[in-house]
């Protein structure tokens, strides 16, 4: 390299630098993104395994020792409590153990107008840290042991579901108005997921019974008020199977919750015994084996469901393991 192109090359460099320098934000994002982003060997990079952007989360986890994102925008329109919010959510997990993961979901920032009032506010939602583990993983066949399933994988592509169970608890409680879900304090579900044999399709299923608390007026009293605990049980089912090409897939889910804190629809009409039934559709396409973009909708179709949902968002497995494998080779 001539002296001349050496000096300019310096030069382009001190600018680089002053610029970034004046600009920390930059500096971290641009940091962030090229960590996130940077091409990583396929050979050595595990795929990730989504539970965006349904509600319905896989029995089965993430490779061991890599650390996974889960994030995306989320808005509802007519809940119960909301006429409208859009949000932030965001979840990071890690398998410490071929059956062990933990994870912590937050909403750290949503806008949303309530029911009672046209002025928007801007608030943060809950925190929940737990963990989840698996119960049971069907034994591999020689016919589907080698097979791909599609975005979330199953264990083996077998009719027989992996089984795991999954515990959270609320670290943190956010002041976020809820949609039509609610605000869990401690949550149980039992997780199924599996492959359907003939149709293609891969399958999950949750049974779940959560804790809500919220605040009721004291019967004949019109300022005093007390914390009331109810119990809430849902089930969910969803299906997923490629459309058209192995890197683009379609999902499908119905879900149902009770709502024992849900006392009026979103239009102010009495309700005696809440529940809410929702439908999803949603699109997800693989564009690396530990990156997959999703977006869709949801439709509510009781009094106390929330209307209209879309979501957009995308999952994302760390190419770098935490900590180094385990090697069993004998010496």
């Amino acid at each position: 390299m001539r002296p001349q192109e050496r000096a300019r090359g310096f030069r382009k460099q001190r600018k680089v630098r002053k610029k970034y320098a004046a600009h920390p934000q930059r500096t971290f994002i641009a940091l962030y993104l090229a960590f996130c982003f940077a091409p990583a060997i396929p050979a050595q990079t595990p795929a990730a395994n989504p539970a965006r952007p349904t509600v319905t989360n896989p029995a089965t986890l993430p490779p061991v020792g890599y650390l996974q994102f889960e994030q995306g925008y989320l808005g509802s329109i007519a809940s119960p409590e909301t006429r409208s919010q859009y949000g932030i959510n965001q979840t990071a997990k890690l398998t410490v153990a071929p059956r062990l993961m933990i994870e912590i979901q937050s909403q750290p920032f949503a806008v949303g107008t309530s029911n009672d009032s046209p002025q928007s506010t801007r608030d943060a939602g809950d925190v929940l840290f737990g963990a989840q583990a698996v119960l049971y993983n069907p034994p591999p066949e020689p016919d589907t042991s080698s097979r791909p399933d599609v975005h979330r994988h199953a264990h083996i592509r077998s009719a027989v579901p992996t089984v795991a169970f999954a515990y959270l608890n609320r670290v943190h409680s956010g002041t976020a108005p809820d949609i039509d879900l609610g605000s869990q304090s401690r949550t149980a579900v039992f997780l199924f997921s599996g492959h359907a044999p003939g149709i293609d399709v891969h399958y999950d299923t949750n049974l779940i019974a959560s804790e809500q608390d919220g605040e009721l007026p004291v019967p004949g009293s019109t300022t005093a008020i007390h914390t009331v605990r109810r119990a809430q049980f849902g089930e969910t089912f969803s299906i997923d199977r490629a459309l058209f090409d192995p890197n683009l897939q379609f999902s499908l889910e119905v879900y149902h919750l009770s709502q024992p804190l849900v006392h009026s629809s979103a239009d102010g009409q009495s309700v005696a015994r809440a529940n809410l039934v929702d439908g999803l559709f949603a699109l997800s396409y693989q564009l690396r084996p530990n990156l997959v973009f999703d977006g869709g909708f949801a439709h509510g179709f009781t009094s106390t469901s929330t209307r209209w949902q879309s979501f957009a968002g995308f999952t994302y497995l760390l190419p770098h393991r935490l900590w180094p494998a385990k090697n069993h080779a004998k010496s």
